[in-house]
């Protein structure tokens, strides 16, 4: 008794232990595939919020060089002419500079050293024309310019020299000052033809630059404000919105996938119950007609003459038997041959004891 009762905690411990591995696996399955898809889904909503950014947000600002250009005077010293450069503002690969419907501040920012023919330049006109990418002009604009540098004594540039003396010989600062020019507060490119290119022209002849920088801001407004002033703000509700969508979609797909299979299935099945009861009607309809087959030869038995053979009656009824036993068990195609092959030896024994009567 206590080896059968060590056997019986030994198997109930063994199959709580299977039961349980088998519920383990079953919730570790599960959480795998829903930690996966879920992966999936952050990753893809993720991909999609940056392409949608990347393509829709145009640069916010755009900075190009500007290299003036001018013609030497015949005898080689000054300038002949307003220098100017021609500026390529879109990129290769690219077609449209400006973002449809968005404005945008232009402005020049230029480095003019505080020499004494700067000092003296007084007003002049400095002129910018955008263009498309047929060379026509799409806009113009001409600002007036003052160069006056702010006005400092004699003793108070030299004492500013003085202090500066350091740092003026190393380099780390110089005596130069900066002049913007503002061409556009807000312009808004035209879409159906849009500027690619830009032209600027200093128109004075004596001025002295360092260096020029034409600089387009954007101003956005929208949609591209949120997503420029508010980047991380919008990156959670866009995938967040992104995730929804794709939960929707995947759960609608597994909905129709799964309700496809269960009705796939509940109709094998409903064929099969369909088809059994078939089969079961016609054999029980077989066992009818066999038994008042065997019903009306018993009958016939009784009422035939006394001089037929003994052996007849029994070989008939065990032959009936045989048929309505194999007619419980077999398929319907059996018992239809079956029962056709009885018929048939029926038929001839009946013509043999006929035969035998008669003579």
């Amino acid at each position: 008794m206590i080896l059968m009762f060590v056997y019986n905690i030994l198997g109930w411990l063994k199959d709580s232990f299977d039961l349980t591995l088998t519920k383990l696996k079953y919730v570790v399955s599960k959480v795998a595939i829903f930690v996966t898809v879920f992966v999936i889904l952050i990753w893809f909503s993720a991909f999609l919020y940056g392409s949608f950014y990347f393509a829709y947000m145009p640069p916010v600002s755009l900075t190009r060089p500007v290299n003036l250009q001018f013609k030497i005077c015949e005898d080689g010293i000054g300038m002949c002419s307003y220098p100017a450069d021609n500026i390529t503002l879109v990129q290769e690969g690219q077609t449209e500079v400006f973002a449809r419907g968005e404005s945008y501040n232009i402005k020049m920012d230029t480095e003019l050293p505080e020499s004494p023919i700067n000092k003296e330049l007084g007003m002049f006109m400095v002129k910018l024309q955008l263009y498309d990418k047929t060379g026509e002009v799409v806009s113009s604009s001409s600002r007036s310019v003052s160069v006056m540098l702010h006005y400092r004594s004699e003793l108070l540039r030299i004492m500013d020299t003085f202090v500066f003396s350091p740092l003026l010989l190393s380099g780390f600062v110089e005596q130069k000052q900066f002049l913007t020019v503002e061409f556009y507060n807000n312009y808004i490119d035209d879409s159906y033809n849009p500027a690619v290119g830009a032209y600027i022209e200093v128109q004075n002849k004596k001025i002295q630059i360092y260096s020029a920088v034409l600089k387009i801001h954007a101003h956005f407004t929208g949609l591209r404000y949120m997503l420029f002033h508010w980047p991380l703000l919008s990156a959670v509700i866009g995938t967040t919105l992104n995730m929804c969508l794709l939960s929707f979609i995947a759960l609608l797909s597994w909905y129709q996938i799964y309700y496809s299979q269960s009705n796939g299935n509940s109709t094998s099945l409903e064929y099969e119950s369909e088809t059994k009861t078939k089969n079961k009607t016609a054999m029980e309809e077989r066992r009818r007609n066999i038994r008042e087959m065997l019903a009306k030869e018993r009958k016939a038995t009784e009422d035939q003459m006394l001089g037929k053979s003994p052996s007849y009656p029994e070989q008939r009824y065990s032959k009936l038997e045989t048929m309505v036993s194999r007619g419980m068990g077999e398929d319907p195609e059996e018992c239809l041959i079956s029962e056709k092959t009885l018929e048939d030896s029926e038929s001839e024994s009946t013509l043999r004891h006929r035969h035998t009567v008669m003579s």
